[in-house]
């Protein structure tokens, strides 16, 4: 992979981080809810399991955006590969479990989640979750399992993502006059923050 190729994949992996945070922060919400680790305040004839549901919605059609063919959207499968080879195996044993209920979650998405579609089509989308609740949330363990390896092989794949970042953020900056806290986006990215300012 030539340098330019592999500057693009970065900058694609960096948008990849914020989303997978972001599906991660609800995931544990949901979580938190289930386990009573908090309450939230409830109007009247709502209940936490109403809650946790809202939030497996969103949760669900956060995870279909990983995987999306359409134009100019995200797919993580050939951005895994292409980042982490050493990793491609097990990317392609992961997708091969999660692609068998894929365009059931992609479905419920589009139809159901942050779209709404005509009344018949809303509802066959989420019932058609709930007759494969098994595979869906099999699916969902298997995202969750291989972000791990991924996560943990950043360290030796990508020892230039941050410089990439640092890199981004100058071209976004470049005759603007908001300038980005760096120190305060890497700690949301939960990357390490190694360069300073070094502007």
């Amino acid at each position: 992979m030539n340098a330019q190729m592999r500057k693009g994949y970065l900058r694609r992996y960096i948008i990849y981080r914020v989303k997978v945070i972001e599906f991660f922060d609800l995931s544990s919400m949901r979580q938190g809810l289930r386990v009573n680790d908090f309450t939230v305040p409830k109007p009247p004839f709502r209940t936490s399991e109403d809650y946790i549901a809202a939030l497996r919605t969103v949760g669900l059609s956060w995870l279909a955006l990983f995987v999306d063919k359409s134009k100019d959207a995200m797919d993580v499968i050939p951005l895994w590969k292409a980042l982490f080879p050493k990793l491609e195996k097990d990317i392609d044993e992961a997708w091969t479990k999660m692609e068998l209920v894929w365009n059931t979650i992609r479905a419920f998405r589009d139809k159901a989640g942050f779209h709404a579609d005509k009344p018949l089509q809303f509802f066959r989308a989420r019932s058609a979750i709930i007759a494969q609740q098994k595979e869906v949330t099999d699916a969902l363990k298997e995202f969750e399992k291989l972000q791990k390896k991924i996560l943990h092989s950043e360290t030796d794949a990508l020892p230039d993502l941050e410089a990439t970042l640092d890199e981004l953020l100058d071209e976004l900056e470049n005759g603007e006059e908001r300038k980005y806290n760096r120190s305060e986006f890497k700690r949301y990215l939960i990357m390490p923050d190694t360069r300073g300012s070094h502007q």
